[in-house]
């Protein structure tokens, strides 16, 4: 597999959008969540890859996609760029899978943009409200006092906060690759302005939609995820009909990086099912 820089770029409607695709076959698109980037899918697009057309996103706000004030970062806006690079790549009827954030925004894509789709995969969603850890909802009262912390401050805090999305350690090369978007002045700004858009009522209104859902849909989770309680995956596959649940053991929030074998077996299991 190339290397894995998502050097392509797409101009949406909140600026210009890092992306790359790999591999050949049926088109599945990786969607990251908060506050990570499209890194995050490598080590399970590395064992996809022979099989699937894999297309990688950074959402607007984060990793190598555009950050700028006054750029709106909330769950709407990503759905609706997610159905504008499909429909520039040209890309009908994919699968998508969407972790965290990303879960609520290839829902919203399909349910909300009208996007057609040949099945979701969500992986440790944000899909239900409310939502949002600790730390993230005290950012979210006080975005003045933390976007004055010291670069060094506030480095050492995020990289403590990430830390508890993994189940297993992260290497200090995964802990520099999740924390570098988010350092200098425009890094740190754009890690509170994306916190400071936390809307829970996309969520409330996709909700009302998921009974509604007539493609295949599986849901994923890391048994150990200390962010989204497994229970929030359980609740979504009952809400959506013909679901179906895998408890990922030994994996956390970030089940790509604390399995990925197992998630990429999972994953391309259920895809080949009739």
């Amino acid at each position: 597999m190339p290397d894995f820089d998502l050097a392509q770029r797409f101009s949406s409607s909140q600026g210009q959008i890092a992306h790359d695709s790999f591999g050949r076959g049926p088109n599945l698109v990786f969607v990251h969540g908060t506050p990570f980037r499209g890194l995050i899918w490598r080590d399970l697009v590395a064992r996809l890859h022979a099989r699937f057309r894999c297309h990688v996103i950074d959402l607007p706000g984060y990793g190598a996609s555009d950050k700028y004030d006054g750029q709106e970062v909330r769950l709407r806006s990503f759905a609706r760029v997610l159905a504008e690079f499909l429909a520039a790549r040209r890309l009908s009827d994919p699968v998508l899978v969407g972790h965290d954030f990303g879960a609520a925004s290839v829902l919203g894509a399909h349910l909300v943009e009208g996007v057609p789709v040949r099945a979701l995969a969500v992986v440790d969603g944000v899909v239900l409200s409310p939502w949002g850890t600790d730390y993230a909802r005290l950012v979210h009262s006080a975005p003045q006092t933390f976007n004055a912390l010291p670069s060094y401050i506030h480095e050492a805090i995020l990289a403590a906060h990430i830390e508890t999305a993994a189940d297993r350690p992260l290497s200090a090369g995964w802990q520099r690759e999740l924390i570098a978007p988010w350092t200098g002045a425009d890094g740190q700004a754009a890690y509170h302005r994306q916190i400071q858009q936390f809307d829970t009522a996309y969520t409330d209104r996709l909700e009302t939609l998921y009974p509604t859902l007539a493609v295949p849909t599986q849901v994923f989770w890391g048994e150990r995820d200390q962010w989204v309680d497994p229970a929030v995956g359980r609740r979504l596959a009952e809400l959506i009909p013909g679901a179906g649940f895998t408890l990922l053991p030994d994996a956390g929030h970030l089940a790509m990086l604390d399995t990925p074998g197992l998630l990429a077996r999972e994953l391309g299991d259920w895809l080949d099912r009739p």
